[in-house]
């Protein structure tokens, strides 16, 4: 019988929640026992292009600088010459920006077509990391279908960043799940009912994204204001 869909994990959560360095233990892994592999990161992201968190402390046996090949998208990935070469093992880093196009519109479908093509090609593990949600609240494409299609799918939690009492510090500290987005100038949250599902840290140099508990991620109006699109990228 013909594969349709490589084993695929996915670790998911929201900012902090330490799904990069999920991903950087299992390349360390797979190092120490020989197994080959390759690892890639969306062209619209704005971030470095090496997968270890600055700072991480690895052991002997881990990769040491796993960095990531930069692609505009999923289909753009040379499956079959790195099948030939034999690598049949991927590493996807802030993989759901692959379920939008350039203008950040959702790509349907994606999941089930590329998995598919990968699985006939003789790709038979995944490993991604990536945000499950926007703060928009909403989920992402590539997490909905990778969920119904089979994958195993490990939700990490970060601690809440949200400062109390209007300062800087302490932080919350409470178990958060979702991601929020602020401005840097007045710390006011953006209202979450108001954001577009993707919003690409970096681009807009007064937006920051921060953890936060239930009960930090609906604040009062005084707290929020709503997101200007015209504000520039």
């Amino acid at each position: 019988m013909t594969k349709i869909l490589p084993e695929v994990t996915v670790y998911t959560g929201p900012m902090g929640a330490g799904k990069t360095t999920r991903l950087y233990g299992k390349m360390g892994e797979l190092t120490h026992l020989g197994i080959p592999y390759e690892a890639y990161r969306p062209g619209v992201d704005v971030r470095d292009v090496v997968i270890a968190p600055r700072g991480y402390v690895v052991s002997a046996n881990a990769a040491v600088t796993p960095n990531c090949t930069t692609v505009e998208a999923l289909g753009a990935i040379p499956i079959e010459e790195l099948v030939l070469r034999g690598i049949k093992t991927l590493f996807l880093e802030e993989w759901f920006m692959f379920g939008f196009d350039h203008q950040r519109r959702p790509i349907s479908g994606l999941y089930r077509e590329i998995m598919g093509r990968w699985a006939l090609a003789g790709i038979e593990r995944v490993y991604a990391a990536g945000l499950d949600q926007g703060a928009s609240g909403n989920q992402f494409g590539l997490v909905i279908d990778a969920r119904r299609y089979g994958a195993k799918v490990v939700v990490c939690t970060a601690k809440c960043e949200y400062p109390v009492n209007g300062e800087r510090d302490p932080k919350c500290g409470r178990v958060a799940r979702n991601s929020q987005i602020y401005d840097v100038r007045d710390n006011r949250a953006f209202d979450m009912e108001t954001l577009p599902d993707l919003l690409p840290e970096g681009l807009r140099p007064n937006d920051r994204y921060r953890a936060v508990c239930t009960e930090h991620l609906l604040l009062p109006a005084k707290q929020t204001k709503p997101f200007d699109p015209v504000q520039p990228w």
